[in-house]
């Protein structure tokens, strides 16, 4: 199961969305180097990551003074933290949260670039 995970992080961490934050460029580069079932599984795995965060810092966004984001912005910022990969997810704390709040340190949307697999789950 590690070695899987391991190769999970190493696709997300390979897509560069922490340098370069285009939707359309790592749609292109998945559809390019993966089939749509790794794609799909590359997607369910991102989004556990991202639910992981949101469990773990849920208490400490809606806290005062909280993590000054709209709930758009949450998922916005959790998916960024997820897609700079997996040392990045790691290490992440309150304070880098917020930083990455208050500095506008975060783009939409990571989760985007799988958007076009997720009709497709329900075949």
């Amino acid at each position: 199961m590690k070695n899987l995970e391991d190769n999970y992080w190493k696709q997300v961490e390979d897509l560069n969305w922490g340098k370069e934050h285009s939707v359309l460029r790592i749609e292109k580069e998945l559809k390019k180097n993966h089939t749509l079932s790794e794609c799909i599984q590359l997607d369910d795995f991102v989004q556990n990551k991202v639910r992981q965060l949101k469990r773990k810092f849920h208490t400490d966004w809606l806290d005062n003074p909280g993590i000054d984001v709209s709930d758009d912005g949450w998922d916005d910022l959790t998916n960024e933290v997820v897609g700079r990969g997996k040392e990045f997810y790691e290490n992440i704390t309150v304070e880098k949260l917020q930083e990455m709040a208050n500095n506008s340190d975060y783009c939409e949307n990571f989760s985007y670039c799988f958007q076009w697999t997720w009709d497709k789950k329900l075949i």
